[in-house]
C-alpha cells in the first residue's frame, strides 16, 4: 500500500532520514537542482525557516546532496542537488514501496 502524502517520498525514506522535512527536501532535489529559497517556496513556505537550514545542513553532512557552487557555500547563487547516495537512496525507498 502507498502511504505518499501530496507526491513526496514514502514513510521508509522519513524513516532513514529521522525527517519529513529532509525528505521532502530530497524529493524536490530530485526533479532540479534548486536554492534554499525555491525549496521553501515548494512546500509552502513564505521564507526559509530555521528547520530548513538545518536540515540542508544535515544532508549536505550525510552525503546525500551537494552545493552546485562548493567554493562557494555563502552565494546567493547557490542551489543544491542529490548525489549519488542520494539518489540511490531515494531509488532503494521507491523500490520498497513497490513490494
Amino acid at each position: 500500500m502507498k502511504s505518499r502524502k501530496r507526491g513526496f517520498p514514502d514513510e521508509s525514506l522519513e524513516s532513514r532520514l529521522e525527517s519529513m522535512l529532509a525528505a521532502r527536501v530530497l524529493s524536490l532535489l530530485a526533479d532540479a537542482d534548486q536554492g534554499k529559497a525555491g525549496l521553501a517556496s515548494q512546500l509552502g513556505h513564505k521564507t526559509v525557516s530555521g528547520e530548513l537550514h538545518k536540515q540542508v545542513r544535515r544532508l549536505l553532512n550525510l552525503g546525500l546532496i551537494e552545493m552546485t557552487i562548493p567554493e562557494k557555500p555563502k552565494s546567493r547563487l547557490q542551489k543544491y542537488r542529490l548525489t549519488e547516495t542520494g539518489r540511490s537512496l531515494i531509488a532503494e525507498a521507491g523500490g520498497e514501496e513497490n513490494e
